[in-house]
């Protein structure tokens, strides 16, 4: 496969969500002539437009590099966009056991270096003239994010088991949630941060936000953390941003 095919099955990918390239640059930050000398291979793209671009569509890291070198292109897009599911379960916080309150204190251990990790990446950052400044920061999003969600369900198995409601657990949650949204910041003029800023002034349930937008809650979740949009959901997040103020 080459680079103008692997450009056409991105193409296939954008207009398979329903996109136009003003909608994809939009969603990438990738401006629409750099979208489109990538669609038609006209030129070998940035290593960071490329993570750009996958992010924005959903699809796992490393997915144009298979698409240049893959040997049947149809198969290769049929399969992102039909993903076969998973052939064993997964492990999920919700499986963690607590048999007695002193186990809580792995917990509060493991949060804590969790919190000390992102803060050393924190203190790692790129140049925001680097070209790989927003990439980075999308990454250490999507660690802190899975930091939380662990931490906080952490929380809930731990109070089960007895221990404090208002412990050392519950402030690690806020420290992450503070990180994230910290780092969002970072990126005031993604849609992604300016959505999760409209969310926050709604002063709504998320899951009516969810219903207002026609996505699910954890989609809701995903997109106010850099996550991809929905194919045809763009337009109704762009006007609640706007609607909510997230957008100047």
């Amino acid at each position: 496969m080459s680079r103008e095919a692997a450009g056409a099955a991105i193409r296939t990918l954008r207009e398979a969500r329903d996109w136009s390239l003003a909608d994809l640059a939009e969603a990438t930050g990738v401006s629409i002539m750099g979208l489109s000398f990538l669609e038609r291979g006209a030129r070998k793209p940035h290593k960071g437009t490329v993570q750009k671009v996958e992010n924005g569509l959903g699809v796992p890291p490393g997915t144009y590099a298979r698409l240049v070198v893959a040997e049947n292109p149809a198969a290769e897009v049929a399969e992102l966009l039909n993903p076969r599911p998973a052939s064993a379960p997964v492990t999920t916080p919700e499986s963690i056991v607590v048999t007695r309150k002193n186990d809580t204190v792995v917990f509060e251990g493991y949060a804590e270096a969790q919190i000390e990790a992102l803060n050393a990446l924190i203190a790692r950052l790129p140049s925001p003239s680097s070209n790989e400044y927003e990439t980075y920061i999308r990454n250490v999003v999507a660690q802190c994010v899975k930091a939380e969600l662990l931490t906080a369900n952490s929380w809930r198995v731990a109070v089960n088991a007895g221990a404090d409601a208002d412990g050392p657990l519950l402030a690690h949650v806020r420290a992450l949630e503070s990180i994230r949204a910290s780092l969002m910041g970072l990126l005031p003029e993604s849609l992604a941060t300016q959505f999760d800023r409209a969310c926050t002034a709604a002063a709504l349930p998320e899951t009516v936000i969810a219903a207002l937008l026609g996505i699910t809650p954890e989609q809701l979740w995903d997109i106010r953390n850099q996550g991809p949009v929905p194919p045809g959901a763009l337009a109704r997040i762009r006007a609640f941003a706007a609607m909510a103020g997230g957008i100047s």
